[in-house]
């Protein structure tokens, strides 16, 4: 007869390496009812219909910005700059006798160089002097003074014409005119391709909005003008247009 001892009776206990291998297997099976889930296919998108559109509108210029400027050369630095003051001196009085406030005019682009020319006898750069350069910015709410402004620069030593521009100082109000015919021109286009496709748009999805400025003037280069027995410089401002455009994509729904 066989006696019990009493390790028969001791509890066993799992090692440790058993139980590595059980949690590993258990961390398996789960990974593969994750990846099984993965794999399951996407419910289908709603198709979308993606149209673009656009609005322009004209607008009458209220503003004009002109810049004159003038450039001086002498040997010395200080030469080129004290006659360059001098004219921008006499430019600016005469400026101001037409009636345009201080607050509206403005020197730029202040500019000292010099004057460099390769010597072929010394085989090296030379300078022969200095120039000055400078432009003077005026913004009028007449127009009519545009021209004005170019005559009484070129009169009293200016000799380029950097820049004429006709601007709206209400610009805002002409954007959001704008944007609204070109959200309603996108929303038409939707609707007429939702309905030759045999169906309807159902919602706005995406809006992206787009401005596109109005090209800047070039700067016009009056290097020698000659204003003797000259006829004043017309001016006309002509209209201001402003367009923006926009991108929309639109919800697609078929009709039953």
């Amino acid at each position: 007869m066989h006696r019990t001892t009493s390790d028969d009776v001791r509890p066993r206990t799992i090692g440790q390496h058993s139980l590595t291998q059980m949690l590993g297997a258990l961390a398996l099976s789960t990974a593969f009812a994750s990846m099984g889930g993965a794999q399951q296919a996407p419910a289908p998108q709603a198709p979308t219909i993606f149209v673009q559109g656009r609005g322009e509108v004209q607008m009458t210029p209220d503003r004009a910005r002109v810049q004159v400027g003038m450039e001086t050369q002498a040997r010395t630095s200080q030469q080129a700059a004290q006659e360059n003051n001098r004219k921008q001196t006499a430019i600016l009085a005469a400026i101001q006798r037409l009636g345009v406030p201080a607050a509206n005019i403005q020197t730029l682009n202040y500019n000292v160089s010099p004057v460099q020319r390769y010597d072929d006898k010394l085989k090296r750069v030379v300078i022969d002097g200095y120039q000055v350069s400078n432009i003077v910015q005026v913004e009028t709410d007449k127009l009519e003074q545009a021209g004005q402004i170019i005559d009484a620069g070129l009169a009293n030593g200016a000799n380029r014409v950097a820049g004429l521009d006709f601007l709206v100082k209400e610009r805002a109000k002409g954007q959001d005119s704008a944007l609204t015919l070109a959200v309603a021109s996108a929303r038409r286009q939707a609707e007429v391709a939702a309905k030759a496709a045999g169906g309807e748009i159902v919602e706005l999805l995406e809006l992206t909005i787009n401005e596109f400025e109005r090209p800047e003037p070039r700067a016009m280069m009056a290097m020698k003008v000659e204003m003797a027995d000259t006829a004043p410089t017309p001016i006309s401002a002509g209209m201001n247009t402003i367009s923006v455009s926009v991108g929309t994509r639109w919800r697609f729904a078929r009709r039953p």
